[in-house]
């Protein structure tokens, strides 16, 4: 057991240290070798907006105004999915909206894969932008996010995400949008944000029912696998509040890591570096790696909690894990480098949870939208 907690803790140092750390510095060297593209062919025709909206009343008003405030050539439409909202997520959006949106109502809840699945299939725009009620676009977000597909080879591409309230998380964020840049020059974007992505609807394949947390991972992965480029659009802007204290980040990670056991059980053929290598590097560096160091983490104190030679560090590593976890239930909100520490070990606990949950075959379709904090203005 001595051994192989050695080995499990060296394996998930291992990945933290190539995800975070070489990994970024790879990608961008690829990317500063790429031919820069710039898109020659017109402009989609059509472009409707999706948002799936659960019991969102308090934002939903708000949220179609931002909308219908952008400017878009073509034909420009919104769709609001209400989820078995039971209040007045619905009337809210048809008054702010007056005519100009459709509003689809779902009498009972069935998470937000059902619900896109449906508007996805009922539209008939030729590109569909995917964002969420919580979220505010920048001035000409749309247009910027689109006018990429301007380019034949595109299939999918994901906006920028600029997270407001939280310095922890926000420098995390600017960090990781960086990483995102440099994909998208690549053509292998594969970590959009459910604030702002994009695909063509042509080649959008429908979500498994039970996806938790994932359609802005699984939707430009398809994509990608259907041959099309992934790219970072960087002039559309999208602003969000970040999660209002670490409990509620370490729910939201929770269900990304549901999502992300899921994604690892099903999307096999990512796994064919010969047949997909940058797109399988992508998925190995920004995701696989993430999500499975803090299983072999946790893995790693698992053992030595059975190693006679290393029982008393693991026990000590477990109590002061436990107590990690159990910390965020005070809701602190610590600043600085310490703040970005404890940030970086909660949302990974509860992330390797969501994995372990999701690899054994849990899923969570439907949820609560996260606290967040207040935008300004």
């Amino acid at each position: 057991m001595t051994f192989l907690a050695i080995l499990l803790l060296l394996s998930s140092l291992a990945m933290l240290v190539w995800s975070y750390l070489l990994y970024p510095t790879l990608v961008r060297r690829l990317a500063a070798r790429e031919e820069k593209r710039h898109p020659t062919g017109p402009r989609p025709v059509s472009v409707e907006v999706l948002v799936s909206a659960a019991d969102e009343e308090g934002v939903i008003a708000e949220r179609v105004r931002n909308l219908l405030g952008d400017e878009v050539s073509g034909r420009y439409g919104i769709a609001i999915g209400c989820d078995g909202s039971g209040d007045r997520t619905a009337e809210l959006a048809r008054q702010a909206g007056n005519g100009r949106l459709r509003v689809v109502e779902f009498p009972r809840r069935r998470g937000k894969a059902a619900v896109l699945n449906d508007l996805i299939a009922s539209s008939q725009a030729e590109v569909l932008v995917f964002t969420d009620a919580n979220t505010r676009f920048e001035r000409e977000a749309v247009s910027h996010l689109t006018g990429v597909f301007g380019d034949p080879e595109v299939g999918a591409a994901c906006g920028r995400l600029v997270l407001e309230g939280s310095d922890a998380e926000a420098a995390f964020w600017d960090r990781e949008t960086r990483v995102k840049e440099a994909e998208g020059a690549l053509g292998i974007c594969l970590g959009a944000n459910g604030a702002i992505y994009g695909a063509r609807r042509a080649d959008i394949e429908p979500l498994p029912l039970d996806t938790t947390s994932m359609d802005d991972f699984l939707i430009p992965v398809r994509v990608a696998h259907r041959g099309k480029r992934v790219v970072f659009a960087g002039d559309a802007v999208a602003r969000e509040g970040a999660a209002r204290d670490a409990l509620a980040e370490m729910g939201r990670r929770f269900r990304i890591g549901v999502g992300a056991g899921q994604v690892l059980r099903r999307e096999r053929w990512l796994w064919n570096a010969a047949g997909h290598g940058r797109l399988s590097l992508a998925f190995f560096s920004r995701k696989v790696a993430r999500w499975l160091a803090p299983v072999a983490g946790l893995a790693a104190i698992a053992a030595a909690c059975l190693s006679p030679r290393l029982r008393p560090v693991g026990f000590a590593v477990a109590v002061a894990a436990a107590l990690l976890a159990l910390s965020a239930l005070a809701r602190p909100r610590p600043a600085g480098l310490a703040g970005r520490l404890y940030y970086f070990g909660v949302i990974n606990l509860a992330l390797a949870a969501g994995v372990l949950a999701g690899l054994a075959g849990y899923s969570r379709p439907v949820w609560k939208p996260v606290a967040r904090e207040k935008r300004a203005g």
